[in-house]
């Protein structure tokens, strides 16, 4: 009966491990879609800036104050700027498709998302979010069946032990005769037993040996599990560093290119610069704001991956994102 308890408890503790691995594979999934729609608005933009720049080279061009070469160099990196954006469109689609798979359902792969903020906060430390682990509902699950083999060890072991059963009863008769006027009899009757397994052809014996390879399994996935939970908490924490530090790095580098890409148009304004100088600096500023974008969401998917590796998933956090 215990062993049947604790296994109940088990498979309850397994409902929860697999919706908190559901709330995580859509906060994943939603998250991902957020950030090829932005590296979408940023190749749009790369685009549109690209097209600016193209219709006043050709104009400068058709004035005869501009060469060929310049405009035809404007034109390659318009057109690599809208191979980019039809890639990030696919990819776009794709991560759609991925957000429907991991929330159940079929039906049009476009959505219409809702922005989250990315805010950059202070992680508690490692050692606290470990302890957290060890309420993860899968480690949970894995300690309940493991107690539930244990039960089932000692409940095999009991086999060995004789059994007391013992019955009694007892009555009375009386007989229809007017004429006497007394008792006329009764009874009662007990009885015990001992039974004892002397023999039985090693049943209990491979009962006890299968129980207890049953239990060791048990408790080894157990340990399996959680030292998996502590290296999941582990390399979550230290991702949120790493993505943290290159929000930063990118951050100073849009900045950078940003202002260099000023310079140069105003330096090929002035006749001071070359077209190259134009093109270079809007490759960087692009690559830089791309890096900025995948390194914001990839903080937030290492965040939510820590969140629920530690056990602190829970399903209002599934609509906020918040560990």
């Amino acid at each position: 009966m215990e062993s049947s308890d604790l296994a109940a408890r088990a498979q309850e503790q397994d409902v929860n491990s697999q919706r908190a691995l559901v709330i995580l594979n859509v906060q994943r999934a939603y998250l991902n879609s957020l950030k090829r729609r932005r590296l979408v608005q940023i190749a749009e933009e790369t685009v549109r800036q690209r097209g600016i720049i193209r219709s006043q080279v050709d104009t400068l061009y058709r004035q005869q104050l501009k060469s060929k070469l310049d405009l035809d160099l404007v034109q390659v990196e318009l057109t690599n700027a809208e191979s980019a954006l039809v890639k990030t469109k696919n990819d776009l689609k794709a991560s759609f498709a991925d957000l429907n798979r991991a929330i159940g359902i079929t039906g049009p792969e476009d959505y219409v998302l809702e922005d989250v903020p990315i805010e950059v906060r202070p992680q508690r430390p490692l050692e606290a979010l470990i302890t957290d682990s060890l309420s993860h509902p899968e480690l949970q699950r894995a300690k309940e069946f493991a107690r539930s083999a244990e039960a089932r060890l000692q409940a095999t072991k009991r086999l060995y032990l004789p059994t007391i059963s013992a019955v009694a009863s007892a009555g009375d008769y009386e007989v229809f005769d007017t004429s006497r006027n007394q008792r006329t009899g009764g009874w009662w009757t007990a009885g015990g037993l001992v039974s004892m397994p002397l023999f039985t052809g090693y049943l209990i014996e491979n009962q006890v040996r299968e129980a207890s390879a049953q239990q060791v399994a048990a408790e080894s996935g157990s340990q399996n599990i959680e030292q998996a939970l502590t290296q999941q908490v582990t390399t979550a924490y230290l991702d949120t560093f790493t993505f943290e530090q290159l929000i930063k790095l990118a951050q100073e580098q849009v900045k950078t290119a940003q202002e260099a890409l000023q310079l140069a148009r105003e330096r090929y304004r002035l006749g001071l610069g070359s077209i190259v100088e134009v093109t270079q600096s809007e490759v960087a500023l692009f690559g830089a704001q791309t890096r900025l974008a995948e390194a914001q969401y990839d903080y937030k998917i290492a965040e939510v991956t820590l969140a629920y590796a530690a056990g602190l998933t829970r399903t209002g956090d599934a609509a906020n994102f918040q560990p």
